[in-house]
């Protein structure tokens, strides 16, 4: 026999699946209790139970998706040491990222209400970059100040780190043109060499940036 607390647990996550369905199909706004509830098979008393209101739900369901894409990284990737060389770390820290973007085994919903709420966002936005984003960008900021040296320009940092990001990204956001214009290439079954590529080609900018800004240290530019 099921048990209360088990009915409700599955009721609970049926609701989250059938929540991000239509929220990255429909969008925050488009979306309706009555489309989650009907594709959930569940009644509107079980989202106000479980989540409140269609905010709170909202809120639960992109928390739910980013855990999700947490718990299989985390299960999947053996991360670099933390006194590894820098080389060495962002080299973990780019596979880790690329495996969050291009995992084959989620659910596609998954990525497609990230980059809804990317697109348009909600007030769910701030709390995803105050409480997750901002510490991944300040860790990768720390490899790539690590790379430059000590007395790059903060600027430089960051423009830097928004390229690794930039670079990673467009094979999630572009993957369906990638695959038309090289068919052998699909990218989430290319994480590993993707992630080599990425950074080779950011190791050398940085390199380059580096050699550059001290050859201009006479002239008082810094890089």
């Amino acid at each position: 026999m099921t048990q209360p607390g088990s009915r409700s647990a599955e009721t609970r996550r049926r609701l989250l699946e059938a929540a991000g369905e239509v929220f990255a199909e429909e969008g925050f706004r488009g979306a309706t209790i009555q489309q989650i509830c009907g594709r959930a098979a569940a009644n509107i008393a079980a989202v106000h139970y479980h989540f409140g209101d269609k905010e709170r739900l909202y809120t639960a369901v992109v928390d739910y998706a980013d855990e999700c894409a947490r718990a299989h990284a985390a299960a999947t990737e053996a991360p670099a040491a933390s006194g590894a060389k820098p080389q060495v770390r962002l080299r973990a820290h780019v596979e880790s990222f690329l495996t969050r973007l291009l995992d084959r085994g989620r659910p596609a919903w998954h990525a497609k209400l990230m980059a809804r709420e990317m697109i348009d966002p909600t007030a769910v936005l701030d709390r995803l970059v105050r409480e997750r984003m901002r510490a991944n960008h300040e860790n990768l900021a720390t490899i790539v100040r690590e790379l430059l040296g000590p007395d790059a320009a903060a600027d430089t940092v960051r423009l830097c780190v928004l390229s690794i990001v930039g670079q990673c990204v467009f094979y999630r956001h572009s993957a369906a043109v990638i695959t038309r214009l090289y068919p052998d290439l699909v990218p989430a079954k290319e994480i590993a060499r993707i992630a080599d590529h990425v950074t080779r080609f950011s190791l050398a900018a940085i390199r380059g940036l580096r050699t550059a800004r001290n050859g201009s240290n006479g002239s008082g530019t810094k890089a």
